[in-house]
């Protein structure tokens, strides 16, 4: 019976027993901020963001997306060991793929610029002692939740997208991954392509994409742990 040649670095498959533990911890948090959402929609107005925050800090920080941010900046992880896995048959994909992923996150962290801001921002406005100062602290923080699901976040959400949907075409191409993974990746990305700030459509779409992602972050997490164990043959 012939082997199945695998082509990646050995040095690779400690990392992929990390990915696939990795892949089971996003797919806790995906829920959980969903969870959060429902059970603590985000504040309409800045006040009450900053009343908030006073009252329970951490719930601040997740109904501005701390989790998410953390799952944003680990999903790196998982694209960089998606690069080295295909980059032997699909270079140019996975090398965009990598890069549209690394401005994504870029973009996603600097619009969560309101995630301390906000925090410093109400510590500010609990003790002000003049209207004019609170008024001042008012606007500020209408401007970081501006700058929240702004052009920032929008073209981040957008080359997530772009990312999943170039990564998941690698994936097919490959025989390193099952193509229900590759499918449900593709589904994914192109999902993620409208924002969800594009009205009720884009809200909707945003939800919808879910659905594959969480099947997905499983069965990646079960070829990462696969992968880690198989010999590894390099092609000559």
């Amino acid at each position: 019976m012939e082997t199945k040649t695998l082509v990646y670095d050995v040095q690779l498959k400690p990392y992929l027993r990390i990915l696939g533990f990795l892949s089971i911890g996003l797919f806790a948090i995906i829920p959980f901020q969903a969870a959060i959402f429902f059970i603590s929609p985000p504040p309409p107005t800045v006040i009450q963001y900053f009343d908030l925050f006073q009252k329970n800090i951490f719930l601040g920080f997740l109904d501005l997306d701390l989790s998410l941010t953390v799952d944003n900046l680990l999903f790196v992880l998982v694209y960089v060991g998606l690069y080295f896995l295909l980059k032997e048959r699909n270079r140019v994909l996975v090398t965009l793929g990598l890069i549209f992923s690394i401005v994504s996150v870029t973009l996603y962290v600097i619009s969560r610029e309101a995630l301390f801001s906000m925090l410093n921002l109400s510590n500010q406005y609990s003790i002000a002692t003049s209207e004019t100062e609170r008024t001042t602290l008012e606007t500020i923080g209408q401007t970081m939740l501006t700058i929240y699901n702004g052009t920032c976040f929008n073209v981040s959400y957008f080359l997530g997208g772009v990312t999943i949907i170039l990564f998941s075409i690698a994936m097919l191409k490959s025989d390193l991954f099952t193509k229900v993974t590759g499918w449900l990746g593709l589904i994914m990305g192109i999902l993620m392509l409208v924002p969800p700030t594009f009205g009720k459509f884009g809200f909707i779409l945003s939800f919808l994409s879910i659905i594959p992602i969480m099947p997905w972050l499983i069965l990646m997490a079960l070829n990462f742990f696969k992968l880690g164990k198989q010999n590894i043959i390099k092609e000559k």
